[in-house]
This record gives structure tokens, sequence and C-alpha cells, in this order.
């Protein structure tokens, strides 16, 4: 049986995907943002992937590699005026570098992928002290992902596995019952980039099933 590939075709879904979860999502993201932050996090982040979409539907699949198409969103990324939008076209950039001249991407390539992702991401912000950051999820997430390659070679099963390791200590089920909640109990919220991350891992999961 042939092993599943990660297609152009399955990325341009995976980023509608992404698009439709931080639409979903913006009002809660922005709600746990204004503790700490602008409370902005939710509108800026469904703003710029509706954005990509928007340009990603330009595309024919066929015209590009999945290395050709990171590099697309990375520099639709960049026309955006938002330090995550900055942060987030660092990673695709790098992931785009990092799957070059491949027609489809096995589960170890996305895996070589996921880590430059990390890896621009860490290079422009440092791991959280109380709670874990978008910094911490990523890494989190690649290293797992990559462990998760030696024993199957299915990308979708690799995210699953990302996924469950980044969610571990993160309080999210808090979040659903309010913000305020989190300090009633004692604990501190999750950061909101961090909850966008999981999000968009588990976006790019739920595509590639």
């Amino acid at each position: 049986m042939t092993a599943p590939t990660i297609t152009t075709v399955l990325l341009l879904e995976a980023f509608s995907e992404i698009a439709a979860a931080m639409t979903e999502n913006r009002s809660m993201l922005s709600r746990i943002d204004r503790i700490d932050g602008d409370g902005d996090h939710g509108e800026t982040m469904a703003r710029v992937f509706c954005g990509v979409e928007t340009h990603l539907a330009k595309l024919e699949p066929s015209d590009s590699t999945p290395s050709e198409l990171f590099d697309i969103v990375a520099e639709s990324l960049m026309t955006f005026d938002a330090a995550s939008a900055r942060l987030y076209a660092s990673a695709f950039r790098r992931a785009g570098t990092a799957t070059m001249r491949k027609k489809a991407l096995t589960a170890a390539d996305f895996a070589k992928a996921f880590k430059e992702m990390a890896a621009g991401i860490a290079a422009h912000g440092k791991a959280g002290t109380e709670t874990k950051n978008i910094a911490d999820i990523w890494q989190v997430a690649a290293a797992a992902y990559a462990e998760a390659t030696a024993s199957n070679d299915d990308p979708a099963i690799c995210l699953a596995a990302a996924l469950e390791a980044a969610e571990d200590g993160v309080e999210t089920d808090a979040v659903i019952h309010g913000a305020d909640a989190t300090f009633i109990n004692g604990r501190r919220p999750p950061d909101a980039g961090a909850l966008s991350a999981l999000l968009m891992i588990r976006a790019l999961r739920d595509s590639f099933r």
C-alpha cells in the first residue's frame, strides 16, 4: 500500500481550513489576548489567513509544488502589517526551503518542513515562562511529529501525535467558560498565540486525514 502524501491540492485545502478555524475562534482568541495583550489577536489571525486563502484561490494547483505554495503563503503574509503575520511568514518561508523540488510530501518530508517552521517561530520569540506560548507549542509539536514518523508514514497520524503533545498542559477547557474563570480557579489563562497555534495544527491534521 502506497504511503499517503501531501500534495499542493491538500495544502490548499489545509489553508482554507486554517482560515475557517481562525474565523470561527476569533472572538475567543481576542478575549484571551485582552488579558495580557492588545486584544486583537483573533481578529488579526482571521483577517490574515482569510487574506491568504483569497490569494491562494487564484492559483492553479498543477502549476505549483508544495514548496512554491509555502513561498506564496509567506509572500502573502508579508503584505499584512501584523507581528503574527511576519512570524508565520518566516515559518512558511523556511518550510518552502526545506521541501524544495518535491512534487508531493511524505510524512518525513513534512517533518523537515515542520521542524523549520518551528525554528522560524523560535527565531522571533522566546519560550514562555508561566504558560506555553506560540514558540513552545511549535517546538513541542515539531519534536512529537518527528518522533511519530519513526513508526508511521501517515502525515495525519503524525500530526495527531504532534497535536496531543502540544496540547499537554495547556488549559483549554477553562477558556470555553470565560477567561476570568481561569483566575478564579487560580490558573493562568492560555496564551492567545499558543491557542491559535493549536488551532492551526488541528486544522492541518483534519485536512490531511
